[in-house]
């Protein structure tokens, strides 16, 4: 079934996606969202856009340099300036309910740097009791002061990026980080007591064997983190130039993908992990398997999430914001993004309003099948995407059932690998042209 359905499909962490973004949305529509008043908590994403060298599979905005505090300085210059501009146009104080750091990489900071950012944050918002603190780290530069230092902060998650623990699949893709390392790493975030740790990997990268995968996930077996990422690798090499440094001919064939993707499944779900959603593993008393089993499951710019339907706030260049009825983007270019700031300006680059009563029902629809595994559908009004769903439900991807003029719809065991596609069914621009990453 995925041989059949292999094609580009979004991967829905919004509805209408990220492509549908234009130049016609600026900062005058999010200073307006802004400026309404509301005692709901946010959730607040900072860019660090920093790399000290390029990972050849990345699709990340990054900025890959050596200078260190040099760039770093002027950064933090210009995130103040823009948590200045965000506040003054609050109308009131807001609370924070999740934090998160993404990149790049965060820990490219220096621990007077994190503490320094950190301070920007809780200067212009309150932080909840309960925050959800999150981070990205590479691993190959944490030690031992850093993971307490973060902890000692306030982060109590943290995420790092395994990919594969190969040295020649390590080589291909220039991230070359030694297994002692990984060990020692995850050693150490035990120690500082951070309450959840995630890890990356990617199914797909050059010179990737199932064999080498399955040692790959046996070292993930035995540092046992609470949530794991799974990607499957997107090649895109028109796109993404970087990646044209992978020579096609590395990278596994499909038959072996599929292998690796099935013993991921098997061995994780042997080991006290539950799937969640269509990339995820979490052990069973984690929050994330728990929202799945509560059918509490969310899913935004960050991938899913146990954060409901919070406002989700973006600093930093490229950093996305997400709102019920508008998303913007900040600008790409960080020469750009400063630019904008010094002369007092909303760095916003593009973005889209959403309040088409259609539109916000398809994406009703496509957060239900993503995150619940089940939607309730009007027959009257999406009689085509329900003549679809039949095709797959002969596949044996879907149950349908209806109940007078509703039909419901259950995503089965095997329909959980291919859920962006059922997904696409309510997407009518997808219908019309395939977009986004291939399932395999």
């Amino acid at each position: 079934m995925l041989l059949k359905y292999d094609k580009p499909v979004p991967r829905y962490t919004s509805y209408p996606t990220a492509a549908k973004f234009h130049s016609g949305v600026g900062a005058v529509d999010l200073a307006g969202q802004l400026a309404r008043p509301s005692n709901e908590p946010l959730s607040l994403y900072v860019h660090v856009p920093f790399c000290r060298h390029a990972c050849w599979y990345c699709g990340c905005n990054r900025i890959t340099t050596q200078l260190g505090s040099k760039v770093v300085a002027p950064y933090l210059e210009s995130l103040a300036q823009e948590l200045a501009l965000i506040a003054g146009l609050l109308p009131q104080r807001r609370r924070l309910a999740q934090l998160h750091w993404g990149g790049g990489t965060p820990n490219y900071l220096n621990a007077e740097e994190q503490s320094q950012l950190w301070n920007l944050v809780s200067r212009h918002f309150d932080l909840e009791p309960d925050l959800e603190a999150s981070i990205e780290v590479n691993p190959e530069f944490i030690d031992r002061d850093q993971a307490f230092h973060l902890r000692g902060l306030g982060f109590n998650r943290i995420s790092f990026g395994i990919q594969d623990a190969d040295p020649d699949v390590q080589q291909a893709v220039n991230r070359v980080v030694p297994v002692e390392q990984l060990r020692r790493g995850m050693g150490w975030l035990r120690e500082a007591k951070f309450e959840s740790v995630n890890v990356d990997l990617i199914c797909g990268l050059p010179r990737q064997t199932p064999e080498r995968f399955r040692t790959t996930l046996e070292l993930v077996r035995e540092l046992r983190p609470e949530r794991i990422s799974l990607f499957s690798f997107a090649y895109l090499p028109e796109q993404l130039p970087l990646q044209r440094k992978i020579a096609a001919s590395d990278l596994p064939n499909q038959h072996d993908r599929l292998m690796m993707l099935e013993d991921a499944q098997q061995l994780l779900c042997s080991s006290g992990y539950e799937a969640v959603g269509m990339d995820h593993y979490a052990l069973a008393g984690d929050s994330l398997a728990e929202a799945a089993r509560a059918g509490l499951l969310h899913r935004n710019f960050q991938g899913y999430t146990t954060g409901g339907e919070l406002e989700l706030l973006g600093v930093g260049p490229t950093a996305i914001s997400q709102f019920p009825h508008l998303f913007t983007q900040n600008e790409r270019d960080l020469k750009a993004y400063t630019r904008a700031l010094e002369e007092g300006r909303l760095p916003v680059e593009r973005g889209l309003v959403v309040k088409d009563a259609e539109t916000l029902d398809r994406r009703e629809l496509i957060r239900q099948v993503m995150c619940e595994f089940a939607a309730t559908i009007n027959l009257d009004r999406f009689s085509g995407e329900w003549q679809e769903l039949q095709e797959l439900a002969k596949d044996g991807l879907v149950k349908l059932e209806t109940s007078g003029p509703l039909g419901l719809l259950t995503v089965t065991t095997s329909g959980r690998w291919l859920i962006r596609t059922i997904a696409a069914v309510f997407d009518p621009q997808q219908q019309q042209r395939a977009s986004g990453s291939r399932l395999v």
